[in-house]
């Protein structure tokens, strides 16, 4: 399985619901239903902390907190252009 250009979550959560809220994902952009685990090794050249705004903003948002209307967030949050491979 694959997962191209993803934001990386380092918490685990049983629920969809929780990682939704703590991530502030619109359920419009994910149903957040699928949780993986892959070697870092693969993208360490290729992360970073994302911007506000969907990484289209000015301001790194390496804690989330730029969408309150989706979720309480507060969590660390990364990025990677490369395609990760579970």
């Amino acid at each position: 399985m694959e997962a191209p250009r993803s934001y990386i979550g380092l918490s685990k959560f049983d629920l969809a619901s929780k990682m939704q809220d703590a991530y502030q994902i619109s359920p419009a952009w994910s149903n957040v239903k699928l949780r993986g685990e892959f070697d870092t090794l693969q993208i360490m050249d290729n992360v970073y902390v994302p911007k506000e705004a969907r990484d289209a903003g000015k301001v790194l948002e390496p804690i989330t907190s730029y969408y309150p209307e989706y979720g309480k967030g507060g969590y660390p949050q990364l990025k990677t252009n490369s395609v990760i491979e579970f």
